[in-house]
């Protein structure tokens, strides 16, 4: 390997790894992290960042970390040791099992990767279930609209009464159309939870361009109707269990897949372009046990 090559290994080991622990920081210690944010005076933050320093020295071992005293002064030790953790995280091992370019996967790679999946979240999954898949299961997902449930179906009352406070969701608007399979319940008072949550988690992926799709599509069609798919964002390793609810988008936008505002929000792609690599499988769930939502 020649030392450009060996740079760049190393640099993206070293970016996933730093990016793995970011994220598990800011699960394990949000609220004091926006305490700090929040309440701390300017004057005082210095001297906090210890706190954030000795947090990252407890997610990351083999570091000694450099933290400032009481004064707010460095106290720097002998020696600084920092020691690459040499148990691989799933980031870095999912990162690695994914070509450098966007393309399809190969059946050894989703292979791969089903495993590393399985893994880490216990959850059975797969690019093919049943004899069925889509013509991809690695591919670039852009932001959806939220679907109409019922007729009459409005922001208001997919977000209550605060509806427009909640600028995220509600900037999102309403689709224009109505979702591959039409409303989720006759009526409002007809709509139940499980209508609910499969609107909030649903994705639009190209059923039409499946293999055998056009040959048997009443029978394609039922199979894919609210089938579950594990979408994972495979550089911060968010994962969210959805249901397939719309068929889409074009070849031509460029992307493979769409995603509800709340699953883009969740794999952290609810801000500028909205759009993003992500990997997704079929769930192997027939008693329907796996609930849908965030992993």
């Amino acid at each position: 390997m020649s030392r450009s090559s060996t740079y760049h290994f190393i640099k993206k080991r070293w970016t996933n790894k730093h990016k793995d622990v970011s994220r598990r920081l800011w699960e394990k210690h949000k609220d004091a992290l926006v305490w700090i944010g929040e309440k701390v005076p300017a004057k005082e933050k210095l001297a906090s960042g210890a706190i954030g320093a000795l947090m990252i020295s407890n997610t990351l071992p083999g570091t000694t970390a450099v933290v400032p005293n009481i004064a707010g002064e460095f106290s720097k030790p002998k020696e600084v040791e920092i020691h690459q953790n040499e148990t691989p995280t799933f980031v870095s091992t999912l990162s690695a099992s994914l070509p450098d370019k966007m393309r399809p996967l190969s059946s050894e790679e989703e292979n791969s990767v089903a495993k590393i999946l399985f893994d880490e979240f216990k959850i059975a999954v797969s690019a093919s279930l049943d004899g069925k898949r889509l013509n991809r299961s690695y591919g670039y997902i852009g932001a959806e609209q939220h679907l109409a449930r019922f007729p009459g179906d409005s922001m208001v009352t997919h977000l209550g009464a605060k509806a427009v406070e909640n600028k995220l969701f509600y900037s999102s608007g309403m689709a224009p159309g109505l979702g591959a399979w039409r409303y989720f319940a006759s009526s409002k008072n007809e709509l139940t939870q499980k209508d609910i949550e499969r609107e909030k988690w649903y994705i639009a992926v190209p059923t039409f361009n499946a293999p055998g799709y056009l040959e048997n599509t009443r029978e394609y069609s039922k199979w894919f109707k609210y089938r579950k798919m594990l979408v994972v964002n495979p550089k911060t390793g968010q994962a969210v269990v959805v249901d397939i609810a719309d068929a889409g988008p074009a070849e031509w936008t460029g992307k493979h897949l769409g995603g509800s505002p709340e699953v883009m929000a969740y794999l952290g792609l609810q801000h500028g372009m909205r759009k993003g690599a992500v990997l997704y499988f079929f769930i192997d769930d027939p008693d329907d046990k796996i609930p849908l939502g965030p992993v």
